[in-house]
């Protein structure tokens, strides 16, 4: 376990996370009474709310990864607003009717 300052970690950030990928433990002293534990964060991490089903690469869809993206059953409901995108600022006029629109999504 190797134990650093966060100065030390700021100056030589790639030097601790590659030890973290490699497994070892390492822990960032921040005051007398603050420290924190570097773990890599997992897929399982990030959409744990998602069910398996219908879990997908977020950055197939978004440069940023947004998580949003990673939930197949959002990806559907935006491609299928944007088939219909003519037909929907036709009939969209007012704030009323956005918010009838998104309610119905």
């Amino acid at each position: 376990m190797e134990i650093i300052s966060s100065r030390e970690f700021r100056d030589n950030q790639k030097k601790y996370f590659d030890m973290v990928d490699d497994k070892k433990q390492v822990i960032v002293k921040r005051s007398k009474n603050r420290a924190y534990k570097l773990v890599p964060v997992t897929e399982d991490d990030m959409l744990v709310e998602i069910p398996l089903e219908y879990r997908c690469d977020p950055y197939e869809f978004s440069p940023s990864g947004d998580p949003f993206w990673a939930d197949k059953r959002n990806v559907e409901i935006v491609k299928k607003a944007m088939e219909h995108k003519d037909q929907i600022s036709d009939k969209i006029s007012s704030a009323k009717d956005l918010k009838n629109f998104l309610e119905n999504l």
